[in-house]
């Protein structure tokens, strides 16, 4: 049996964010879940990805078919990039086609899969929806409604999927993301003060992760923090960790309008060795999105034990459970009470560090490769 996998998260602006790192820890485990008669076929761009990003081992057991790689998100390269991965696909010889990057080819005459991990352009619409994210949105929709089966992300993706794109249920398997070992809590004293000082972090800090759009709604996580500051009487800081690309300056603007800028620090990118130590030495972990596919970090932040404050709105409260505290991103209010508890109440961030780390530890890249290899069975009509 002959799997092909996009692989291309791995080589675009993904392959340090969320698709990317679903993309890696996925392949990875399905090699690993995989019989000796499965044989995976990576499509992505160039000769192979960049080091480090897929385990070295992993490489070796799979085939890689790079493709050309039109730059920029014009209607004409978003097409060009479909039939130039139709093309491939099809010329390989595989028996299944696992679609997992957003820009999802229509064109496709190889039987497929697709993995939806979000419908955030269609849902939150506004400053998302140009003329050609319509466009890669329509090509998604096909690329899904002709694909054999979908999976889902969260049951939150599973009804946006249903609801926006009129595929039936039945056709829709939630397959929740994992956590990779690694992510633990971190004791070591070195680590963790090594962690700090690499980031300039001197105080007692609350910690974000992930992207700077709109949806992440850092504008009333500021104002939260600053609240929080006040009835605190300082003391904390709060670390912005991501890549901040297309966002720059808005951020430091509104920290300096607000008084802020020797309470907050912007590391930029955070290589994910330096991760576990950071979500450890953290007093809590921020996510007050708007909306979110499913939320990586918040797992990653609940198995390193660090407890959690995040929105209770789209697949936030299917990852966090009762393991955290959720309130309404909408009101800067209720973020600052939240952050009063978790930093004034020594009880309940225990409690909810032992809950996080027991949640957490039913999320596993395993068990999502045991039931994608069940999906590629039913789909090819035999074992895999």
């Amino acid at each position: 049996m002959r799997i092909g996998i996009d692989a291309r998260g791995l080589c675009n602006i993904n392959r340090t964010r969320g698709i990317g790192r679903y993309t890696a820890r996925l392949v990875e485990a399905l090699v690993d879940e995989a019989g000796g008669g499965t044989a995976f076929i990576l499509f992505g761009y160039g000769e192979s990805p960049e080091p480090g990003l897929l385990d070295p081992g992993v490489m070796n057991r799979v085939e890689w078919r790079g493709m050309p790689h039109v730059e920029g998100l014009s209607f004409a390269g978003l097409l060009a990039d479909h039939l130039t991965m139709a093309r491939a696909v099809d010329g390989a010889g595989v028996d299944l086609f696992h679609a997992i990057d957003h820009n999802m080819t229509p064109f496709l005459h190889t039987p497929s899969i697709v993995t939806v991990h979000d419908l955030i352009l269609l849902v939150l619409r506004g400053p998302y929806l140009g003329p050609t994210a319509w466009s890669w949105m329509l090509a998604h929709k096909r690329a899904a409604r002709r694909a054999r089966r979908v999976v889902a992300v969260s049951k939150n993706t599973r009804r946006d999927v249903e609801r926006i794109w009129g595929i039936p249920r039945e056709r829709i398997a939630v397959v929740y993301e994992g956590v990779t070992p690694g992510y633990r809590p971190v004791t070591d004293r070195d680590a963790l003060e090594g962690a700090r000082a690499r980031y300039g972090i001197t105080a007692p800090y609350f910690l974000y992760l992930g992207g700077f759009d709109p949806r992440k709604n850092l504008h009333n996580m500021l104002l939260g923090f600053k609240r929080f500051l006040l009835a605190a009487g300082g003391g904390y800081g709060l670390v912005l960790c991501g890549d901040a690309r297309g966002f720059e300056g808005y951020l430091e603007d509104e920290v300096e309008e607000l008084g802020l800028e020797g309470d907050v620090t912007f590391t930029g990118f955070v290589p994910e060795e330096d991760l576990p130590a950071l979500y450890s030495g953290a007093a809590a972990f921020l996510c007050v999105s708007l909306y979110e596919g499913f939320g990586l970090p918040l797992l990653e932040a609940m198995s390193c034990g660090t407890p959690v404050l995040a929105s209770g709105t789209s697949s936030i409260p299917e990852v966090v459970g009762d393991a955290g505290l959720l309130v309404d991103p909408l009101e800067p209010g209720e973020i600052a009470a939240g952050l009063e508890r978790l930093a004034g109440e020594p009880a309940l961030a225990e409690e909810l560090s032992r809950r996080g780390r027991e949640r957490a530890a039913g999320f596993t890249w395993r068990k999502a490769a045991g039931s994608i290899m069940g999906l590629y069975g039913t789909v090819t009509g035999g074992g895999v």
